[in-house]
């Protein structure tokens, strides 16, 4: 994090600032467990049987394997009951992860998530699948009464958002998204900074992240056995399979189905739900959002679209990687 200061005629990054208070933000939340064992809050220190979390996967991708799966096979508080993929290789690695990681065969594996979503003695679902299942599944779990963390971003389109948002709010289930740059403390600071006047007043924001999504205009291919591609498909339009939208088995890259906006939202979403998440955090505008959408002028650019808060504070989508807050008395990048 560089921050530059217009204040006093000085120019100069600086690091170490003194830790204010930050406005309307709960900081320590912020860095808190996904998941909070009822022992933390108030117990001996120790986990009983009753209280460990039984997790179900749903999405056996990269993220999943080598990051979320991972981590909560060294909770002691949660035990990985049950992974669903429509591919047959990693529906299968998953299970041999969680059963190797134990040291049974007790992980249940599912093409389907809806079976797993129909077992009593599943408390919570981690999902990491293509963005255009995203609102199904949480609707899916919501209504099953599963807690929840699901990838961000949280849906596709603005419409999947809202019914989403219509279902888990009045279901008191715990629902979280991947906005994990909240807990990481460079973004925390910066935003701190920011809210407590440290450039003046805010009055641009540059977002610089990947550009939009496209239509897909992938050739069909020949259909691999072991994957069950109407399952992939599920919400998005029926079309022939091809390999660069669900390579078989697991692999070492994320797949650029997210580059088609079928199945996801660019760089936009990706990068953007995280980047675009954090100016709005900075802006303070967690419960509002912009009065005005500006389309860039050069719309082949894949970038300058601007969006107006009714302050007059624009973020625009351009700039280098990362956010770049922009004050009357200096920017902080």
């Amino acid at each position: 994090m560089a921050f530059q200061s217009r204040r006093r005629g000085m120019r100069t990054h600086r690091r170490g600032w003194t830790r204010r208070r930050f406005l309307g933000t709960t900081v320590a939340s912020l860095a808190a467990p996904m998941i909070i064992p009822r022992h933390v809050l108030g117990g001996d220190g120790t986990v009983g049987a009753n209280e460990t979390i039984a997790l179900g996967a749903i999405g056996i991708g990269k993220m999943m394997h080598e990051s979320h799966l991972r981590h909560f096979l060294r909770m002691p508080e949660v035990r990985v009951v049950a992974v669903s993929d429509v591919d047959t290789t990693r529906r299968e690695t998953g299970k041999r992860q969680v059963d190797e990681a134990y040291g049974n065969k007790g992980c249940a594996a599912y093409n389907d998530y809806r079976e797993m979503l129909a077992r009593e003695d599943i408390d919570a679902i981690v999902c990491a699948t293509p963005d255009h299942w995203h609102a199904r599944i949480i609707i899916d779990t919501c209504r099953a009464g599963k807690d929840m963390y699901c990838e961000k971003p949280l849906t596709n389109t603005l419409r999947e958002a809202k019914l989403v948002m219509d279902v888990v709010k009045p279901s008191g289930i715990i629902f979280q998204t991947g906005s994990q740059q909240r807990a990481s403390r460079n973004f925390r600071y910066a935003c701190e900074l920011v809210r407590n006047g440290y450039i003046g007043d805010v009055k641009r924001v540059l977002v610089g992240v990947g550009g939009p999504p496209r239509p897909c205009d992938l050739p069909g291919e020949a259909m691999e056995p072991g994957l069950d591609w109407d399952r992939w498909l599920g919400p998005a339009p029926m079309r022939p399979y091809n390999s660069v939208l669900s390579p078989r088995g697991m692999h070492k890259h994320f797949p650029t189905w997210r580059a088609y906006c079928e199945y996801g939202g660019g760089g936009m979403t990706d990068w953007g739900a995280h980047h675009f998440d954090i100016a709005q955090w900075g802006l303070g505008m967690d419960q509002s959002g912009p009065v005005e959408v500006v389309p860039p002028k050069n719309p082949a650019a894949g970038k300058g679209v601007t969006f107006i808060y009714a302050n007059g504070t624009e973020v625009v989508h351009g700039g280098p990687g990362g956010v770049t807050f922009i004050g009357t008395q200096g920017e902080i990048f």
